[in-house]
């Protein structure tokens, strides 16, 4: 078999999206990114990639961790965790140093929903130490976790040394990974990812000083649905929030306010960042899965080529009003040797941009195509012969 390379289209263009404009943010935030969701285009970046304090915001790492668990059978949202000694003794500490809690006393059983909703909403400290300390064991076992989870995702500026986000000059994120984080948190845990978009919870129904979602952007933009607020002394104040709008999601973290409306202007930066890319940015979608891409031909099957396409949407984010050089090349083996199965992965078809490549997509069959009979076979055999001969 030889392998094929197939330009499937190699210019294309962006037509009425909106008129271009020439603006771009101003933000009073020293650190800021926006990036696409889909296609995990960055849109704007203001010293996103370089490591700060991140503050509550890498509480992210550690929700994540938790619905990893979910999702691998280890636990359930009904599951109880205990509030341990340790874990009781350190957020106290916090709790007289201003730090947020969901009121959890020692020796209680919290089912691990209440805690999911006590670090989401409450931002509580003792909750992600008491779900540090019951699924590793310890706090320190388990920052050794988030810091392997890190690695995992591909985050190349953070090194994780507590659950909670607690300032350490070595606890430290750039906002480029922490939207990277977050776009993993939507599409890895959709099932979970309401928790971030809920206003209040109230754990105990005598104690309503932290009831609220400190996200305010939850309020004051209708299309706002997470994710998680952030706040030190020296790391200033900073939010990773996101917004969805006909259709279309786009991530928002900046970081590092502080002064006078600090607290609130993380909120009106995040804001004008997220309006501003629904605005000046669209995606122009190519293929959708079960989209036909190409034929490829088939060796002994009762049918000569089997269509082939992509398991996930094929798109590009770009700015309204320019027009980029767009490129796909399927690589492929030919032909296929029957019987082949719908769903078989077959082929590569690799996106570029403006000559540089984006991303890898499978290529997979989307017929059955059955071996053809004897007398078939024969024929197909001697067919194929003279064709390689030809060629």
């Amino acid at each position: 078999m030889r392998t094929f390379v197939f330009f499937v289209f190699i210019i294309s263009f962006f037509t009425n999206l909106g008129a271009f404009s020439a603006t771009t943010p101003d933000l009073k935030s020293p650190y800021a990114i926006l990036m696409d969701f889909d296609s995990g285009k960055i849109l704007y970046e203001k010293k996103a990639d370089i490591a700060v304090p991140p503050s509550s915001m890498s509480k992210l790492m550690t929700i994540y961790r938790v619905f990893e668990k979910l999702k691998d059978g280890t636990y359930t949202l009904d599951s109880e965790f205990i509030v341990g000694p340790e874990a009781w003794k350190k957020a106290k500490a916090m709790n007289a140093n201003s730090g947020s809690t969901m009121f959890l006393e020692y020796g209680e059983k919290v089912r691990l929903e209440d805690l999911i909703r006590g670090v989401i909403v409450n931002s509580g400290n003792d909750a992600t130490i008491v779900i540090a300390e019951n699924i590793s064991g310890s706090e320190d076992r388990f920052v050794e976790e988030l810091n392997d989870l890190a690695s995992r995702l591909g985050l190349k500026q953070t090194t994780i040394q507590n659950a909670s986000g607690w300032y350490d000059r070595n606890h430290l994120m750039s906002l480029e990974d922490l939207a990277t984080l977050t776009r993993h948190i939507i599409k890895d845990f959709p099932e979970y990812y309401h928790y971030f978009g809920e206003k209040e919870f109230l754990y105990k129904k005598d104690l309503t000083g932290n009831k609220d979602n400190r996200n305010k952007l939850l309020w004051i933009m209708p299309s706002a649905d997470g994710l998680k607020t952030g706040h030190t002394t020296k790391g200033g104040y900073g939010l990773a929030s996101s917004a969805k709008k006909n259709g279309r999601r786009l991530i928002a973290v900046i970081n590092g306010l502080k002064g006078n409306n600090a607290s609130y202007t993380r909120f009106t930066d995040s804001k004008y960042l997220l309006e501003w890319g629904f605005r000046e940015f669209s995606n122009l979608i190519y293929y959708k899965p079960g989209d036909k891409v190409l034929d490829i031909p088939v060796w002994f099957g009762k049918e000569s080529k089997v269509p082939v396409g992509i398991s996930e949407t094929i798109l590009v984010t770009n700015k309204n009003g320019q027009t980029p050089n767009v490129e796909l090349r399927a690589t492929y083996n030919s032909p296929i040797p029957a019987p082949v199965s719908k769903g078989t992965e077959v082929g590569t078809l690799t996106l570029y941009v403006d000559g540089n490549k984006e991303k890898d997509f499978k290529l997979i069959t989307l017929e059955d195509v059955k071996s053809s009979n004897f007398i078939g076979r024969i024929f197909k055999n001697i067919q194929q012969i003279i064709l390689n001969i030809v060629s």
